[in-house]
């Protein structure tokens, strides 16, 4: 069997890009009848997610910037399922919290919510010397917005002294590459805020997981032109993985080699800057 990519499903799975998730029984007696929150739900991994929950009985809540969510929930609805929808661009934090109180007025807390909204940009350093406003966008959607929406969520949640926070992150995260720095530096702030409260969360019941994704060929991906023949995800593997966290509530999925990257990077940074220049240099 090969996978999206023409790889080996067994060879993938041994790069740690596979991503295989419990059948839809184990997920449903989770979410079954219970409210899930995903935001970035209009498109890829997001929607993905969002109509395999909502095909199993959870009643899923979809944020998203643009009026395509609308078409993600009516397609649920077609399903059986139970969607409703909130219109929010996280750059405008008050927008992001407002839309959070919202949501508790309207459904109360959340049993899960998957902190998946993400925005990237692939440029070198030279190229966005004049164009701060790429890292205050990227800050934004990737760290301030969803901070801004969980704040009011999360203060629910350890109240009622349970639920479950997914953030949909990247490898990225564990080995930053050139040309990422902006989207690196956003993801990172937002997981190493995370890290931080994810103890204090557990002490009120409230389970956190952390997933950091290898390439996902998605429209996000798409505008990179060598990424199209790298090995990678599809949005329906990425989507098992977060159905593998709903279901095994780990404190991190991550691919084997990030994590070592992410090992190397910090006992020997200078040859994980070697490393990566050299791998690195005829991608530009």
């Amino acid at each position: 069997m090969r996978g999206n990519q023409g790889w080996p499903v067994g060879v993938r799975a041994l790069l740690g890009m596979a991503g295989f998730g419990p059948g839809p029984d184990a997920v449903h007696e989770v979410v079954a009848g219970r409210t899930v929150l995903i935001t970035g739900a209009s498109r890829g991994v997001g929607e993905r997610v969002a109509i395999r929950l909502g095909a199993i009985g959870a009643h899923v809540l979809l944020l998203a910037r643009g009026e395509a969510v609308e078409d993600v929930a009516e397609r649920i609805r077609t399903l059986g399922g139970r969607a409703d929808t909130y219109r929010a661009d996280l750059r405008d934090t008050d927008a992001a919290r407002t839309t959070a109180e919202t949501i508790l007025t309207d459904h109360g807390t959340p049993a899960v919510v998957i902190s998946n909204a993400g925005h990237s940009i692939r440029r070198s350093l030279a190229d966005y010397t004049d164009r701060f406003h790429d890292v205050q966008r990227l800050t934004g959607v990737n760290a301030l917005g969803p901070i801004a929406l969980l704040l009011p969520l999360l203060r629910e949640m350890t109240a009622d002294g349970a639920g479950h926070l997914i953030s949909v992150a990247s490898a990225s995260v564990d080995v930053p590459s050139p040309g990422y720095s902006a989207y690196a530096a956003s993801k990172s702030a937002f997981e190493a805020w995370l890290r931080a409260v994810a103890p204090e969360l557990a002490a009120d019941g409230v389970a956190t997981t952390s997933i950091h994704l290898p390439l996902v060929h998605t429209a996000m991906s798409a505008p990179t032109a060598h990424y199209a023949t790298a090995p990678g995800l599809g949005a329906d593997d990425a989507a098992a993985l977060v159905c593998r966290a709903i279901v095994d509530r780990p404190r991190l999925i991550s691919p084997w080699w990030a994590r070592l990257g992410g090992a190397v990077s910090a006992l020997a940074p200078a040859t994980s800057d070697l490393l990566l220049r050299t791998a690195l240099r005829n991608r530009w």
